[in-house]
């Protein structure tokens, strides 16, 4: 069921069993989860079922660090939270996300890597792979190229030397949470859902050792309470940093920081357009289908290049992939420059290169894997918003290895594409320098990451804040690295994952 909190009368303590804090994609995917479990759920969601400019204000804060999104840009305050802004074409008409979970050697702890390495392999988390899959309604867990490629409509480019493969990308529709499974929660009798409801506080004990309650406000409207067996943080790895760092009354550093880790190792995945793929032959723009989106079996499906585990572990590179997009390209025989029509170029720069000799080749769209970086962060700014909470200062830093990871994976793909006789590689960047062009893809992760020791993470194996007895994360915030992949599918499988051990343990979380 699905409430206005505004509604609610002033200064009312509603209980529950569970209280989750976001509805978003791991909160509706959690509240989905404990549909007709014999629990009652208070799902708490700070804005509307459409945008609205007054609560999306509540996002505002400032870039300190590298350019960034503005953070009411690159986050959606409404019933299904980023769902919304998912804007990739998944053929037809319709918008969705990409998936891909992470890969094994993301869950590992590199030596090349600080501060990397899960607390369980990725074998573990294949059976909730496989269930986001089903929660995303997308096709097989299968990212082999091989089950998706067809010899001769869609053919894999022959790359043998062993440095690039190719594998598969699904997609969700992005109608799926915001809509579909908001009817679903609609129905359930066991959830209420609260609009407009802002979860502003969380009390505990006084030992901080346990959540007694999270106090919710409404923009010109009622204060309330909510009081819970146990609480879930789904709010994004900007606000729930904001949120612990917030709830200061009996631990003044915040909530699950007592060693400074709240709001640290905040994590992108640096997106770039730049470089050519020039081919052998017109013949290759006919033999990419796989490497564009189109349907197989009715899923849509995209392939990317990625480098070998191999290679990763002698080059000492971080997890890489990369699209190829047939365009009109300034000539590198002529001037360096960049991809006309590309995303992300600006006019000034497209003006530089009118009357440039062009020719046909692929536009490059790099994301790679961003190293885990305690200075990279989110943390509380003086400034306070509508509701008097502090907002947030964004801090994001990249290394010399996210860098040249980008640079040296292209140097690789010219050496593979030479090898096999498909053409060759126009490399723009000149340098480990940070391009001036590079953004993120509103892919916010890492500021609670999970560790079983709680000097080096926020959260455990089960995603519970080490010191809290119930207070649990869900989310792309406890991811301690990230791969290339887009966090979707990888906070699905943890959220199924985290319904799975609540509601076996949801009897020792007291009466």
């Amino acid at each position: 069921m699905i409430f206005d909190a505004r509604s609610v009368p002033n200064k009312t303590t509603l209980d529950a069993d569970i209280c989750i804090a976001g509805a978003g994609v791991a909160g509706i995917t959690l509240a989905r989860e404990l549909i007709n479990a014999g629990v009652r759920v208070c799902l708490l969601e700070s804005g509307g079922l459409e945008p609205d400019r007054v609560t999306q204000s509540l996002y505002w804060g400032e870039n300190i660090g590298l350019p960034y999104y503005s953070p009411d840009v690159s986050q959606a305050r409404f019933f299904g939270g980023t769902s919304n802004c998912w804007h990739v074409g998944t053929g037809g008409r319709q918008l969705g996300a990409r998936l891909h979970p992470l890969d094994p050697i993301d869950f590992e702890e590199r030596d090349w890597v600080p501060f990397s390495g899960w607390p369980f392999a990725k074998a573990h988390l294949d059976p909730y792979y496989e269930r986001a899959h089903a929660i995303c309604r997308t096709g097989r867990y299968d990212y082999d190229a091989e089950s998706w490629a067809y010899p001769e409509r869609s053919p894999q480019l022959p790359l043998r030397k062993g440095l690039v493969k190719t594998t598969m990308f699904h997609f969700v529709r992005r109608e799926v949470f915001f809509q579909e499974y908001r009817e679903e929660i609609e129905k359930a009798e066991n959830i209420s859902a609260f609009l407009h409801a802002n979860a502003v506080e969380i009390e505990t004990n006084d030992t901080a050792q346990k959540v007694t309650g999270i106090k919710v406000a409404c923009l010109n409207g009622p204060k309330f309470r909510i009081a819970a067996k146990l609480y879930i943080l789904a709010s994004g790895a900007m606000e729930i940093p904001r949120l612990l760092l917030i709830s200061n009354k009996v631990q003044k550093e915040g909530l699950g920081n007592q060693h400074d880790l709240v709001g640290r190792f905040f994590m992108e995945h640096p997106h770039l357009w730049s470089g050519v793929f020039i081919p052998a032959g017109d013949h290759l723009f006919r033999a990419t289908g796989l490497y564009r989106v189109h349907t197989v079996d009715t899923v849509p499906v995209l392939g990317k290049l990625t480098l070998s585990d191999a290679v990763l572990r002698s080059e000492k590179l971080l997890s890489y992939a990369v699209s190829i997009h047939p365009r009109l390209c300034v000539d590198p025989a002529g001037r360096t420059g960049a991809t006309k029509g590309a995303p992300g170029i600006t006019e000034k720069i497209s003006r530089q290169f009118r009357g440039e000799k062009k020719i046909e080749g692929f536009a490059l769209n790099h994301m790679s894997e961003q190293a885990p970086n305690p200075d990279s962060r989110v943390m509380l700014s003086e400034e306070k918003d509508a509701l008097g909470q502090r907002r947030v200062n964004i801090d994001w830093r990249l290394t010399a290895t996210d860098i040249w990871t980008i640079r040296r994976a292209q140097q690789l793909i010219d050496e593979e594409l030479r090898h096999a006789g498909l053409g060759r590689l126009h490399i723009q960047m000149q340098d480990e320098s940070v391009p001036p062009d590079i953004t993120g893809g509103w892919h916010h992760m890492g500021t609670t990451r999970m560790h079983m020791d709680p000097k080096k993470g926020v959260v455990d194996a089960n995603s519970k804040v080490h010191g809290i007895v119930n207070l649990f994360i869900a989310g792309p915030s406890v991811f301690p690295t990230c791969g290339y992949a887009n966090p979707v599918l990888t906070t699905v499988a943890l959220a199924a994952r985290l319904g799975d051990h609540v509601k076996k343990n949801m009897e020792s979380f007291g009466p």
